[in-house]
Parts: structure tokens; C-alpha cells; sequence
């Protein structure tokens, strides 16, 4: 079963049409990644979703699933005994933030989440 209609427009609204990779606007089918995979435990949550321009989810290098050490260091990829919502995603900026279930993300102080991502 696929995530949902509404879990990807939410992604989508907080990424505001640009990938959470690179910056770059989004196309209608944008990749929605999960960052801990299911594989590894990730569910169907806000925290663990992203949206990825296709390049940065598999097409491109560097991209989360054909360059894993990077992914894991941006936080594109969460290693899986981390959790999706402590585990710091840098965004195109350099900003390290946490995602939230809710929706939003909590924007971290330069130096914290250093070891992570």
C-alpha cells in the first residue's frame, strides 16, 4: 500500500514546491523519500517523509540511494537505530533541522546536531 494522498500533499506543503535536497523546484512527480527506509523500520510519518527532485533521490550523484554515506551525513538518510524525528536533516541552505510529525520543523542552533547529519 502506498503513502497517502494527504501525507505527500502535506510533505509538499512544508518543502513549499522545492526539493529538500537541493533547492531545486519540484515536478508533479516528485520522488517522496523515505529517510529511514521501510526496510529499516521508517514508517509513513512527516518526520521520515521528503521530497526529492528525482537526480537527488536515484538518478544523480550525489543522490540519497546512490551515495549513502552523504545521504546518511545530510540526514536524507536515517541509519536504523536512529529515529526519523531526532535525526537532523540539512536542508539546501546548510540549516539542520528536525522534522516533525505534525507537519512543521524545529530549526536547530549551528552547532547542534553536528554528529548526525
Amino acid at each position: 500500500m502506498g503513502t497517502s494522498v494527504k501525507l505527500r500533499e502535506q510533505v509538499l506543503e512544508r518543502c513549499q514546491g522545492y526539493c529538500e535536497s537541493c533547492g531545486v523546484t519540484l515536478p508533479e512527480n516528485f520522488a517522496l523519500h523515505h529517510r529511514k527506509l521501510k526496510s529499516r523500520g521508517g514508517k509513513d510519518v512527516l518526520s521520515n517523509l521528503i521530497a526529492l527532485h528525482h537526480d537527488c533521490h536515484n538518478l544523480g550523484r550525489p543522490s540519497a540511494h546512490l551515495d549513502v554515506a552523504w545521504a546518511t551525513e545530510r540526514g536524507l538518510l536515517v541509519p536504523s537505530w536512529e529515529s526519523s524525528v531526532s535525526y537532523p536533516l540539512t536542508l539546501p541552505d546548510g540549516a539542520k533541522v528536525l522534522l516533525l510529525d505534525n507537519g512543521g520543523m524545529e530549526i536547530l542552533p549551528e552547532n547542534e546536531g553536528e554528529g548526525n547529519g
